[in-house]
């Protein structure tokens, strides 16, 4: 399937644009398999810079553990989340670049983890899924919700730049933008904030 397909919740259907021809264009989107576990932890790994200074040992054992902590954390929030790999057909092969951790449900879309690998970073990559991701939203008729390092500043410029906003259900529940662990609670939604 190309040109104008999403990520949706058949397992097997792509992640395309329909921007022009660029690498975007090349971008496709499976189910995670467990043939995956080493490029995903890589993945997580390089979105932990601060930890670089711990000696090889300590830091390989702490980012095992967080990332079986995030995982065991995402399945009990979201069970029937998908976790998508992102790859682009480069040079006559699939590589893998990123991730997608999505969850549906008839209230909201939930984006609980979007990854891009550093080397594959600020090439249109993460806009071209937010892109597909606001509108299969849009079409559901809910918003799509996310929460963001607020340290992590990169992030924060992509989701505005695509008209995330403070998410105001969170805020009014809550009395803050942000949750006690330092993430801020970012919406999306077609008819803007709800």
């Amino acid at each position: 399937m190309r040109n104008g397909a999403m990520i949706a919740a058949a397992g097997d259907r792509e992640l395309t644009s329909t921007y022009g021809v660029q690498l975007s264009d090349r971008l496709s989107g499976r189910p995670r398999a467990a043939a995956d576990e080493d490029f995903l932890l890589g993945l997580f790994a390089e979105s932990r810079p601060e930890l670089a200074l711990l000696p090889d040992g300590i830091r390989t054992q702490l980012i095992r553990m967080q990332f079986e902590s995030q995982r065991s954390q995402y399945c009990a929030m979201a069970p029937d989340a998908v976790d998508w790999i992102l790859a682009v057909d480069h040079h006559g092969g699939i590589q893998s670049v990123g991730r997608c951790y999505l969850w549906r449900s008839p209230q909201e879309h939930r984006l609980l983890d979007l990854a891009i690998s550093c080397q594959w970073r600020r090439q249109g990559l993460g806009s071209t899924v937010l892109q597909r991701l606001c509108a299969e939203a849009a079409g559901a008729g809910v918003p799509l919700r996310l929460s963001v390092w607020q340290a992590n500043q990169d992030a924060l410029r992509l989701y505005r730049r695509h008209g995330f906003v403070a998410d105001v259900v969170a805020n009014d529940r809550d009395g803050a933008g942000s949750d006690p662990a330092g993430y801020l609670r970012l919406q999306w939604s077609a008819g803007g904030q709800r």
